[in-house]
């Protein structure tokens, strides 16, 4: 096995180190610099005369809430959650439609397709939601801010990476599982050209599904419909391909689901084919406002955590491995190839 990793930067969030108990803040005091985190902020946003006096005081907030989490224990962040919910800043915040469709969950997760168009709507131009004049200059944050920013860069990433195996062989298969939206689709040369053989968009929610035949179908795109219980049990029979991804499911998984869907994915590869996996790198500034107020919780997984993903693919069977993360430190992506 021969293994690609970007040095320079690798190790970055990796290393553990042991925490001094004696100095943790306690409770009370983690609960009072936070109650004085958000009154301040929620009379910034109040007073703000305009949306980037908002925003400033969203940044504040991003900041804050990110070294409160770093500094406290879960549970005591458990109880900074359920204290932040219930401070008037919530409802506040929650005039952006893309923080209050996280936390209000519509199709009952957080992260669905739909937020994820909010994300990449910035980069197309697209109508944004109606809001207050306050939930719009929130969502212009929050859709900028850097874990959306790493959905946008991944989003690209897949696109290009779609186009560069249209470009070497016409005619290969692909899957891609929790399709979302499939906006990759929409930067892809390789898919509008129909240089593909089959195309397989496979999401468990019926309304995403929907939206890419309507999208994508015309090009050739098939959606279906699977749950990861199949996939993980191997009951899931759909041939193989030239090149399988997944780019926001593994941010949900525990470490050995996660290590048993890669290992069944693997065995879909023809020989010379692709796994390609995302999954978010620990550390992001979203990371306290996204578990306080969108209730978004997801597995951070660092570069050596992403290479444990692979622990049960038969090494005999393994050839190349490359980790990569995007500029910005937000996202990681694991690439195995099979013999």
């Amino acid at each position: 096995m021969s293994f690609m990793l970007n040095h320079r930067r690798f190790g970055q969030n990796d290393s553990s180190s042991v925490v001094d108990q004696s100095r943790l803040p306690s409770s009370d005091s983690l609960l009072t610099t936070l109650r004085r985190l958000l009154d301040r902020v929620h009379r910034d946003i109040t007073s703000a005369s305009g949306p980037a006096g908002i925003q400033r005081a969203v940044d504040q907030l991003f900041r804050g809430l990110a070294s409160i989490r770093r500094d406290a224990t879960p549970e005591q962040w458990r109880e900074a959650i359920a204290f932040g919910q219930s401070h008037s800043i919530c409802r506040v915040v929650h005039q952006d439609p893309f923080t209050a469709r996280a936390f209000r969950k519509p199709r009952g997760y957080a992260g669905d397709a739909v937020m994820m168009d909010y994300i990449y709507g910035r980069d197309e131009n697209w109508e944004p939601p109606v809001a207050s004049e306050t939930g719009r200059a929130i969502f212009d944050y929050t859709t900028a801010a850097p874990a959306s920013a790493g959905v946008r860069e991944r989003r690209c990433y897949v696109a290009e990476l779609l186009d560069e195996v249209a470009r070497r062989r016409s005619g290969t298969d692909v899957l891609a599982v929790a399709a979302g939206h499939l906006r990759e689709a929409m930067l892809s040369c390789g898919i509008r050209r129909r240089r593909f053989g089959r195309f397989l968009a496979m999401d468990a929610d019926p309304e995403s599904l929907c939206e890419i035949e309507k999208s994508y179908g015309f090009y050739g795109v098939t959606a279906i419909a699977a749950d990861i219980r199949k996939m993980l049990t191997g009951r899931l029979d759909l041939g193989s391909f030239d090149l399988i991804y997944s780019t926001g499911l593994y941010d949900y998984l525990a470490d050995s689901t996660a290590q048993r869907l890669t290992a069944n994915l693997f065995q879909s590869l023809r020989p010379g084919g692709r796994l390609v996996i995302a999954n978010f790198l620990p550390g992001i500034r979203d990371v306290g406002y996204m578990e306080m107020f969108m209730d978004w919780h997801l597995i951070y997984r660092s570069r050596a955590d992403m290479l444990k993903l692979a622990d049960r693919v038969p090494q005999a069977q393994c050839g190349e491995v490359v980790v990569v993360a995007e500029e910005n430190e937000n996202i990681v992506i694991l690439e195995l190839t099979k013999r």
